[in-house]
């Protein structure tokens, strides 16, 4: 447990991010009770002209003061986020690799550089001497920048835009999951009333988006096939029947969970032009999905792949998560070799995030020696694999207490890539989406600004709050 005292909440979220940079998963407090200890406390004092930063425990005392007025955040915030760095680099004994960065989106600034005429390696040393990013890193979010680049040039940022459906069911709840999800045994009758009102939507928002191109279709969840294959028929249907698919470049589902998937949903998914699938093993080793409440098997995950291909899908994705619990890098070792067998067009890696409402959060003290074992090592050797296998990393992301500070990336086989993932990470198209928890991203570039418009996350709240939804969509809608 860390002990947070600051006399300003104006940089809460950039000391809280950089804590949790090192140490994922601890609890930060701001008030003390009786008989709570402490790893150590930070001490954050701002004033006009500088302000202090301090870790101290019972041995130690280590201090940066940082020069100029804290209000003027524009300026400060970047000196600030270093100075925490480098206390917590000396408290700790370690640096991460990259640097003092902890936002989202990382090749957000190799793009900007890179539209703005910067050669790669001046990219790349930009990473390394304004944020402290190792060059292995930099070298990676300027790779990926790259092949973005080149990906959206096909893109109207001002005119196209995606269309992201939500089915918040699954087959279980898996340890990591902070995802708005229920299980759909429980909600099978509930899941008839969704998609009727998830129909409705999709309508509604058809009417709202004429005039504009769609690019790309994603249907997210949960996992959309843990619904029946005649829910996924009338759903794909509802796509095909109110949308214009002329211009789609891509058309996604993310069936996921290789225990939803049989061969009537493949077939469905195929004859309304699905162009891409997911199947997402995690790992490849058995005692690792039972822990983590998956509630498939690795043979089954490979019996699913072999029946999507003999269904004609020729652009399969596969998602592995590096730090799982009691998995090193001999593990990960054995799940991409498994993974190599089956040939997939893309595969995309995570680092395992502990987030607040996952249940691996809660049961965290079962869990804290057995987890984040060789990550950074991990990711290096699925992008070894992936290249082996003719992939290239085109996307990446990073979320909040990711183990060592690290990111996600997706790699793939050239025109394999999912635009969708890249164009809702770099916010350049409006991003609408329908279904409860859904949440659409509406940007005006002319202003610099994106809106989010929330929908209820709660199933029940969702069919019942239809019209609040709707009315949510108009108050930023641009075509309203």
């Amino acid at each position: 447990m860390i002990y947070l005292q600051q006399d300003s909440e104006l940089y809460n979220n950039d000391l809280r991010a950089m804590i949790m940079a090192f140490y994922p998963g601890v609890k930060i407090v701001e008030a003390e009770s009786k008989g709570m200890e402490f790893d150590f406390s930070f001490i954050a004092r701002y004033e006009e002209s500088q302000s202090e930063f301090a870790i101290i425990d019972k041995s130690k005392h280590i201090s940066q003061i940082v020069q100029g007025d804290y209000r003027d955040k524009q300026v400060f915030r970047n000196k600030l986020k270093r100075a925490i760095y480098k206390i917590l680099c000396e408290y700790t004994d370690r640096v991460l690799p990259w640097g003092d960065l902890t936002g989202v989106r990382p090749t957000k600034i190799a793009m900007a550089k890179l539209t703005c005429g910067c050669s790669y390696e001046d990219t790349v040393l930009h990473y390394k001497n304004e944020y402290e990013v190792s060059d292995k890193k930099a070298r990676l979010a300027t790779t990926v920048a790259v092949h973005e680049k080149e990906l959206v040039e096909k893109v109207d940022k001002l005119n196209d835009y995606c269309l992201y459906v939500g089915i918040p069911f699954c087959p279980s709840r898996c340890l990591y999951c902070s995802f708005t999800s229920y299980p759909v045994g429980v909600y099978a009758q509930k899941s008839n009333v969704y998609i009727d009102t998830l129909v409705k939507e999709i309508e509604e928002v058809a009417k709202r988006q004429q005039g504009k191109r769609l690019v790309s279709v994603y249907v997210g969840g949960g996992t959309p096939t843990s619904i029946t294959s005649e829910l996924i028929d009338r759903l794909l249907s509802a796509i095909d029947n109110n949308f214009d698919l002329t211009n789609v470049l891509e058309y996604t589902v993310e069936a996921g969970r290789p225990d939803s998937i049989t061969v009537d949903k493949l077939r469905v998914m195929k004859n309304h032009n699905v162009t891409r699938i997911s199947i997402n093993p995690q790992t490849m080793n058995d005692k690792t999905l039972s822990v983590i409440g998956r509630a498939h098997n690795s043979e089954q995950t490979k019996e699913v792949f072999k029946l999507a291909r003999e269904c004609g899908f020729d652009n399969i994705n596969m998602d592995i998560i590096a730090g799982l619990p009691g998995e090193n890098i001999d593990s990960m070792l054995y799940t991409l070799n498994e993974i190599e067998k089956l040939n997939p067009d893309s595969l995309t890696v995570h680092s395992l995030a502990i987030k607040r409402a996952a249940n691996l959060n809660q049961q965290m003290d079962g869990y804290k020696d057995s987890i984040h074992k060789d990550m950074d090592l991990m990711l290096d050797t699925v992008g070894e694999y992936a290249v082996k296998m003719g992939m290239q990393p085109y996307y990446m992301y990073r979320q909040k207490n990711i183990g060592g500070n690290l990111e996600n990336v997706g790699y793939s086989r050239e025109n394999k890539e999912c635009i969708y993932n890249i164009l809702i990470m770099e916010e350049i198209t409006d991003i609408i989406a329908v279904g409860a928890g859904a949440s659409t991203k509406l940007v005006f570039h002319d202003e610099n600004r994106v809106e989010r418009v929330e929908n209820c996350k709660s199933v029940d709240d969702y069919i019942e709050r239809f019209d609040e939804m709707l009315a949510r969509k108009d108050k930023y809608s641009k075509n309203v």
